[in-house]
């Protein structure tokens, strides 16, 4: 992110003592990458872990071999269910996910790009609480511990899952890291955490964490949101994909597409493949329709609707799921 954050307390220079007002000290962590990263500072030392152990493997079944042809999956067909792969190459994942409930999580091995196509609510996490609703892209970096307080309403999400890390596209940010004039949106679109509740609470709390393919409950003795302050780059945000939003990482970018002159064109897709996710109805598509042009094939763009745009460096793989909901017109 290129905009500094901070909420709730901090100590005036960072690695100093911060004593609490009761006695003892808060406990300093840091957190995120080289390229970004932010200071937390913790009620509890966030190292305290009660238990750990393998839930669930995670084995994605794709169709192989893979036909070189334009696909269409309607995906918004699929029944509920947890986090659905539906395209996927080394770089990218792209599911979908229908919750009904939310627990801690942590992904531990990508950042994630949560498209909102049905619901509202907040997000909660150590950096605090930032709100969401119908047409909202959350980037949620690796690593951090958050889950869902839903409102009362069908939810659906079209999830990204970068190995790398997702960044706002460098052509559009200056050499401070500003958002330039030429960018699709600008600093103003970006929502950040604006309250930090802390949990001062011991017990058994468990928290869901996907690493090496696997997903592992891990038990802390303690709230996660047990966090006084932080500051820095690294937290969760939120932007509407109607501000034209627009997200790259290592081997892909995405784009949001809307009913723009601008957008109408025609494309000759020969070194990478696009996948467009389509947020309105159109000729042959719906809501929730997911298109895959591959390498090689010329597709027409989006030309009269909402939709999002994903172009990658590798082939994308067809998840098992996605062969059940696919238009064999197409």
């Amino acid at each position: 992110m290129p905009i500094y954050h901070q909420l709730g307390q901090v100590p005036r220079n960072r690695h100093s003592p911060f004593p609490k007002a009761d006695g003892g000290m808060y406990a300093e962590e840091l957190f995120g990458t080289a390229d970004a990263s932010s200071l937390l500072y913790h009620v509890h030392v966030p190292t305290r872990v009660l238990s750990s152990r393998q839930a669930v493997e995670l084995r994605w079944k794709k169709q192989d071999p893979r036909p070189l042809r334009d696909r269409h999956f309607r995906t918004h067909r699929l029944a509920a269910a947890d986090r659905v792969p539906l395209l996927f190459n080394a770089d990218i994942a792209v599911l979908t996910w229908t919750p009904h409930k939310s627990g801690f999580y942590r992904n531990a091995q990508a950042d994630e790009v949560l498209y909102v196509a049905e619901g509202a609510g907040t997000v909660e996490s150590q950096m605090g609480e930032l709100a969401y609703k119908a047409g909202d892209y959350v980037v949620i970096p690796r690593g951090i511990i958050h889950r869902l307080r839903m409102d009362p309403t069908r939810h659906r999400f079209l999830v990204f899952e970068s190995r790398g890390a997702v960044g706002i596209p460098s052509r559009y940010r200056g050499e401070n890291g500003q958002l330039n004039e030429d960018a699709p949106f600008t600093e103003r679109n970006i929502r950040r955490p604006r309250a930090l509740p802390v949990h001062d609470e011991l017990g058994e709390f468990a928290v869901v964490v996907k690493k090496d393919n696997w997903l592992h409950e891990v038990v802390l003795d303690h709230h996660p949101f047990d966090v006084v302050g932080w500051d820095g780059y690294c937290y969760p945000w939120a932007v509407g994909v109607q501000d034209g939003a627009r997200f790259a990482a290592n081997g892909f970018a995405i784009r949001s597409l809307g009913s723009r002159p601008e957008e109408t064109h025609f494309l000759g897709r020969v070194a990478c493949e696009e996948a467009v996710y389509h947020l309105s109805g159109g000729t042959g598509v719906e809501v929730g329709s997911l298109t895959l042009h591959p390498e090689g094939l010329a597709h027409a763009a989006v030309k009269t609707e909402w939709a999002i745009a994903l172009e990658t460096a590798l082939p994308l793989e067809i998840g098992e799921a996605s062969l059940g909901v696919e238009d064999s017109g197409a």
